[in-house]
């Protein structure tokens, strides 16, 4: 048998495409990497072998992350019984997926999205492209971190997004800057923005007729400065918090919840979601390199009403995007009811009426039924 000749632009293609791939060449113990969440791969697997045996990258799984051990939320016993099964998906799985929802449950959902964009104005059409074309499916919300957007070139172009109203929060520096794309259908008012050296942010609060309101919240925190985030992030989700809404915050945080227990940091952010009963809906590695793994995008919110979240493979930037699909919101609206109205009642009018009563007239009808008597009456 003839021995097979090697094509070696097909082999210098082949390795530059493992290089793009998550955890090529990684030595490192993923399993003690991933802790915190138990995100455990399989010793009997071999990460890069698996890597090697794709054959499209949007058809990834994602490379035998996901395993069918249950994943405990986090570590401590207050939130103990709540579980995530968040996953990750190639465009096409996701399209896949959402297409087996039942239309009233698409129509009663709440959708959110995040990515960061490492520059919007260099990355916005791979986001149109993924949004728009691949995943095939309208989300209420798309927040979007590390726009680049900063006070002197917001006003050079705004983006767009067909169907979406956008807000947004420039940056002081080259990097960071938060956004918001709302679907057109939804009425907002925004609550709050914030923009320093440290962090941005931006919080709305979506209007619903006979749901619960939603205050939403996209939020970019820079590489410096954790105590100062750390005090405006735990005073305004408890802020937000009093007023009895439904409450989601997306985002790039750039604390690693993966190291929560041997970063101070990690876990007072955590304790400070748990204090508001808000949990992370991803807990895998959101942006994946040859050398690390690291959960630092998220979408918080309550857990009851969590029906699918996870990860989903793109090259918008170096970052996946997340995604967080909720059940219907609770109905707010009450049945409407007819009651009498005795604000203006007079028992010195009813006395009135009630001496004008023909009574002998009633009682001679020679009915024995008090329903018809009563009828009478009336």
């Amino acid at each position: 048998m003839p021995k097979k000749t090697v094509n070696k632009r097909e082999l210098s293609f082949d390795k530059s495409l493992f290089k793009e791939l998550p955890y090529n060449n990684f030595r490192g113990d993923l399993v003690q990497l991933h802790g915190q969440f138990n995100n455990s791969v399989l010793a009997s697997k071999t990460t890069r072998n698996n890597l090697q045996r794709l054959t499209s990258l949007y058809d990834l799984s994602l490379l035998k992350l996901n395993t069918n051990l249950d994943v405990n939320l986090n570590p401590y016993e207050n939130l103990a019984i709540n579980q995530i099964g968040s996953r990750y998906f190639s465009p096409h799985s996701f399209a896949q997926m959402q297409s087996k929802f039942f239309k009233n449950e698409r129509l009663s959902s709440f959708s959110i999205f995040h990515n960061n964009i490492r520059s919007v104005n260099k990355n916005l059409e791979n986001l149109q492209t993924q949004i728009l074309e691949e995943l095939e499916f309208h989300f209420d919300i798309i927040g979007i971190s590390e726009t680049r957007i900063t006070n002197s070139n917001s006003a050079i172009s705004v983006p767009t997004i067909p169907g979406y109203n956008f807000e947004f929060v420039p940056t002081p520096l080259a990097s960071g800057g938060v956004a918001l794309f709302i679907d057109d259908r939804h009425g907002y008012r925004i609550l709050e923005k914030a923009s320093n050296g440290t962090f941005q942010a931006l919080w709305v609060e979506i209007s619903f007729v006979k749901k619960k309101n939603i205050i939403c919240g996209v939020v970019y925190r820079q590489h410096n400065s954790p105590e100062r985030f750390q005090k405006y992030f735990e005073e305004t989700i408890e802020k937000f918090v009093s007023l009895d809404k439904q409450i989601c915050v997306l985002g790039d945080f750039n604390i690693d919840l993966l190291k929560a227990q041997s970063s101070n940091y990690s876990h007072d952010f955590l304790l400070t979601l748990q204090s508001c009963y808000l949990i992370p809906t991803v807990d895998k590695p959101t942006r994946v390199r040859s050398t690390s793994a690291t959960l630092i995008d998220n979408i918080f919110t309550i857990p009851e009403q969590v029906l699918v979240s996870g990860n989903i493979l793109s090259d918008i930037s170096d970052h996946f995007s997340q995604f967080c699909i909720l059940s219907s919101i609770v109905d707010q609206s009450k049945e409407n009811r007819k009651v009498r109205d005795f604000s203006k009642f007079s028992s010195r009018s009813f006395i009135a009426d009630l001496i004008q009563v023909d009574w002998d007239e009633i009682i001679a009808r020679g009915t024995d039924d008090i329903n018809k008597i009563f009828s009478s009456f009336l």
